[in-house]
């Protein structure tokens, strides 16, 4: 018994890579820009359909991402400039906006690529797998979404905290009103991260796509559990998307291993209700100054 809880310990990492890839675009603009993206799933639904595209072409999963990136962030400075901007001071309107956007962009999708199910194939050097213990196979795929998860988690904590449009960007997710005073184009942070945050998406939706059938429904699944990442790690913080996505991934592997994954899933929502009634700002969040 104990064996095979660790194998599922093991295998609980590649969870954790999913849901920290997935939550990393949500978290960069609900962090910063303090946008409710009700549209996060449909953006990762978009990353993924271009994978599908790409590989239709003859390129694979390591092209797709560069793409993806692209193609997802150009539509999020779209839906940033053409709705989000005017009503960045009132959340609910965000909130319903971003429903709106998720909305059209699946009737669009639908439209252009039909109903069916579309299957993105892994990388050949990616086909496989190694055991690591007794007889668990480990896909090197999961491996590679491990290795992407802590990619993209470097790649932020440098543009945030190495950069000088990271240092603005701090500044302005600390206090927009002193931040415009001091010179501080806040609007064009907004903008910048919103198109960030949302080819980061494109990324996941890329990189998820060989494990995940693509559809327009896709997306809905990883909105949710990034919402759980952002509420019980902490808005706003790369350690609390690195710990909530560790605690909820392996959690619900460990428990749905033990009981089921329903049983399993609810254990883990008992224990996010009950984490964020100690720390209601989540394990990393903190007090912003306005």
């Amino acid at each position: 018994m104990l064996q095979s809880i660790i194998t599922q310990f093991l295998s609980g990492f590649s969870v954790v890579a999913i849901l920290v890839i997935a939550a990393l675009g949500l978290a960069i603009i609900f962090g910063v820009a303090g946008v409710i993206n009700m549209a996060h799933g449909e953006l990762i639904m978009v990353g993924a359909y271009t994978a599908a595209v790409v590989g239709k072409l003859g390129g694979n999963t390591f092209l797709a991402i560069p793409v993806a990136f692209i193609v997802v962030g150009l539509l999020g400075l779209i839906i940033e400039r053409g709705v989000i901007q005017w009503i960045y001071d009132r959340p609910l309107e965000t909130l319903l906006a971003t429903w709106g956007v998720g909305i059209i962009l699946q009737v669009v999708i639908k439209l252009i690529f039909g109903p069916e199910l579309y299957y993105v194939g892994a990388p050949k050097i990616l086909e496989g797998g190694f055991r690591v213990i007794g007889r668990l196979p480990f896909p090197w795929y999961r491996l590679f979404l491990i290795v992407m998860a802590l990619l993209l988690l470097l790649l932020v904590f440098y543009v945030i905290f190495k950069t000088d449009f990271g240092l603005k960007v701090r500044a302005v997710r600390r206090n927009r009103a002193i931040s415009g005073c001091l010179g501080i184009d806040t609007a064009r942070i907004d903008m910048t991260i919103f198109a960030f945050g949302s080819g980061l998406a494109g990324i996941a939706g890329a990189v998820l796509a060989p494990i995940k059938s693509v559809s327009t429904a896709m997306g809905f699944p990883y909105a949710v559990d990034s919402y759980m990442v952002l509420v019980l790690g902490g808005v706003g913080s790369l350690w609390g998307v690195l710990t909530g996505g560790a605690l909820i991934g392996e959690a619900e592997t460990i428990l749905s291993f033990i009981f089921n994954n329903v049983i399993g899933r609810l254990l883990v929502f008992l224990f996010i209700v009950i984490i964020i009634r100690i720390v209601p700002r989540g394990i990393f969040g903190y007090s912003e100054r306005r």
